[in-house]
């Protein structure tokens, strides 16, 4: 099985602006928090066709990573 989604919820971030923060588990039991901008939420919003943050448990680190990189090859 390859590391999913465990968490997904809303921060705050720099200045107070929102991001979300992602909770990858590890196959091992590891885990490890990702923040995600507007724009790379947006792009796994949609590509997981989620509705929610509870949508996206389960989903694979591989989406995020595709969103990650949506998101800053948008330019």
């Amino acid at each position: 099985m390859a590391a999913r989604i465990k968490q997904a919820r809303v921060a705050a971030a720099h200045e107070g602006i929102a991001e979300m923060i992602v909770t990858i588990e590890y196959d091992n039991g590891g885990v490890t928090e990702v923040a995600l901008d507007r724009n790379t939420v947006e792009q796994l919003m949609n590509s997981t066709n989620a509705q929610s943050l509870d949508d996206l448990v389960g989903a694979s680190w591989e989406q995020v990573r595709d969103a990650l990189s949506a998101a800053f090859n948008r330019y």
